[in-house]
């Protein structure tokens, strides 16, 4: 990980815990790591990177802290010793394009994406004898399954790239570039991250984080498409909630009580809790039934007892389960109001 982009993700007036930060980065999603993700404002970079190993990430932050530019608290957090503006990143990331990451299969998207417009470019040049990208035997089948799903004719290859070329109008000059120059086609091999970063006079990890966004537009595109697009990359996309959270959530929005629910499946209490924490900390403020979880007066008594800080909240030893739920339903409703 490029320790540039790692201090563009901490603070210099909100220690974070370094675990916390690369579990978000990398799509872990217990309700610690989610909620913490919530209170430094990165959970828009939810499996933003899901292939980061830990010794990478470790070696960026051992990198700032021997540079002076981070410090490490006695605790482990760290403090960011440059007051960096984040608005860098969202223009080269848009928090559109971040949520998408979070339900794409980044890894068989960009395979599917890069052999799939490979193979539209050369059947378009009728040209069959090219050597296609490396990629996955998954991807491979993907693409076939996809030239199958229609007729692929002149008049179906001629809508595709129309829809194809209106949507890159759609974007930004220098990110329309990157997309294109990193594509294999005919007559054209496809320039890597270094090459781009030399062309455009950029460092590589803000190509790479461009590239992200463009593969995340992309995908985006294909959902709304109607000329085809969409079959390309749907089998790859995940809904924002899974199954069981969304299940649950339902269930409460239909006025059925936790205890009934955790009984009707056979479930632990405590895995209600973690489904309804989890869907109120993905899910916009105006999406959850908070007041069917915690009610404005619980709400109102435990901030009562609170500090101003939510990152200084203190729950009690010796609270119920159903109480430390309520608490912590609590600081995700008010880190919400701000």
């Amino acid at each position: 990980m490029n320790p540039e982009l790692l201090i563009r993700l901490l603070s210099a007036s909100q220690p974070r815990r370094p675990k916390v930060i690369f579990n978000c980065l990398t799509g872990k999603r217990t309700v610690s790591v989610l909620y913490w993700a919530l209170r430094y404002d990165l959970l828009s970079w939810l499996s933003v990177l899901p292939s980061l190993q830990w010794d990478t990430f470790n070696g960026a932050v051992n990198k700032l802290v021997r540079e002076k530019r981070v410090t490490v608290q006695s605790d482990g957090q760290l403090l960011s010793n440059e007051a960096l503006e984040n608005h860098e990143l969202s223009e080269l990331f848009p928090i559109k394009q971040r949520q998408m990451y979070r339900v794409m299969h980044v890894k068989i998207v960009t395979e599917t994406t890069l052999l799939g417009i490979q193979a539209l470019s050369h059947t378009i040049h009728h040209d069959m004898g090219y050597f296609p990208v490396s990629v996955s035997e998954r991807a491979r089948v993907q693409v076939r399954r996809w030239f199958r799903s229609s007729s692929f004719d002149e008049n179906h290859l001629c809508e595709l790239i129309q829809a194809l070329n209106h949507w890159l109008e759609t974007l930004p000059p220098r990110n329309a570039d990157v997309f294109l120059s990193q594509l294999a086609g005919e007559k054209h091999p496809g320039y890597t991250v270094q090459q781009l970063s030399q062309a455009l006079n950029l460092p590589t990890w803000q190509i790479d984080l461009i590239q992200a966004a463009n593969l995340a537009a992309f995908a985006q595109f294909c959902q709304a498409d109607r000329h085809g697009w969409r079959n390309l990359l749907n089998p790859f996309m995940d809904q924002a909630l899974s199954r069981p959270v969304k299940q649950t959530l339902t269930a409460v929005q239909q006025g059925t009580t936790r205890a009934t629910i955790a009984q009707q499946r056979g479930l632990k209490p405590s895995t209600i809790n973690e489904h309804l924490l989890t869907a109120a900390i993905l899910l916009p403020l105006d999406q959850f039934p908070y007041e069917k979880c915690v009610d404005e007066a619980t709400r109102e008594s435990i901030e009562k007892r609170q500090p101003a800080n939510i990152d200084n909240w203190q729950g009690t030893l010796d609270a119920t389960p159903d109480q430390f739920f309520q608490y912590r339903m609590t600081q995700i409703w008010e880190t919400k109001q701000k």
